[in-house]
């Protein structure tokens, strides 16, 4: 539903609620949470080559949309991980009324204990799933050990720059987050991938194009919705979720914080048995 319509309701006292999740479908799109359209998703992919038959791990999934995705364009099985119960269980009623519950179901996991059974995938995606986990070498590993050999691993993570992590732009996107952030600096993932024995295909700074889709999603919205004709509840929500991403521009822009795309292959490296801190 497009944010015009979805405010009409609103207006009239309709069912939808307008929460953080509802907010963030009108930025991005139906069953997205965070920056990135479907063609997004679809292009981050492709070092994966998914095909039918093959079977694929998304990782901090929120609604499933980017699982649903692939799944559709691939015919790959897509699992979808996310650790909010509410994202994971309202992403999987989505994939039910998709028809792709079985394709592309959606999950509840703990990113700190989780387990995946070895060997068994082949390729794991993740968008801003490792700076909110302490344990990310642990978490890193069980993705590696996850992947059948030559199996890919594709993330787009948020990266500290060394020395600028005393920012107070860093400081205060990270006061907003879900969950405390621990964020690594490139060097830290470029020594895990060493470790856990996986090639670093590709490495590409992604910074200005995830600034560039956060701009563009805010500005669409105020272009197709009258915030005036909302209740003020609701307005002082898209206010709260407007500062929110407006402090992750200031830490974009402030240079303490970037956003990478990482692509690794697994088995490509010999393992070094030391610990990233």
């Amino acid at each position: 539903m497009s944010p015009a319509a979805m405010a009409a309701r609103l207006v009239r006292g309709g069912p939808a609620p307008l929460d953080p999740i509802t907010i963030r479908e009108w930025l991005w799109g139906e069953g997205f949470q965070i920056p990135g359209t479907a063609e997004h998703v679809l292009a981050l992919a492709e070092p994966l080559a998914a095909r039918p038959g093959m079977r694929l791990v998304e990782m901090a999934a929120g609604l499933g949309g980017a699982a649903r995705a692939i799944a559709a364009a691939t015919g790959a099985h897509v699992s979808a991980l996310e650790r909010d119960p509410d994202l994971a269980r309202h992403g999987h009623e989505m994939s039910i009324a998709a028809g792709m519950q079985r394709q592309a179901p959606v999950s509840l996991v703990d990113p700190e204990t989780f387990e995946l059974r070895k060997g068994a995938f082949d390729g794991v995606i993740g968008r801003e799933a490792t700076h909110m986990v302490e344990g990310k070498e642990r978490f890193l590993r069980v993705l590696v050990q996850g992947l059948k050999p030559r199996g890919g691993l594709v993330l787009c993570e948020f990266v500290v720059e060394e020395g600028r992590a005393h920012r107070r732009e860093l400081a205060s996107w990270a006061a907003l987050q879900p969950h405390p952030p621990s964020v690594w600096t490139l060097r830290q993932y470029r020594d895990c991938f060493l470790s856990l024995g996986v090639e670093l295909r590709a490495r590409e700074d992604v910074t200005a194009s995830y600034k560039g889709a956060i701009v563009e999603a805010w500005e669409r919205l105020l272009r197709t919705m009258n915030l005036r004709s909302l209740p003020r509840p609701h307005r002082l929500g898209v206010a709260a979720e407007a500062e929110r991403w407006g402090r992750t521009i200031a830490a974009l822009d402030s240079g303490a914080l970037r956003m990478h795309r990482f692509h690794a292959v697994a088995g490509a490296g010999r393992p070094v048995p030391r610990a990233v801190g």
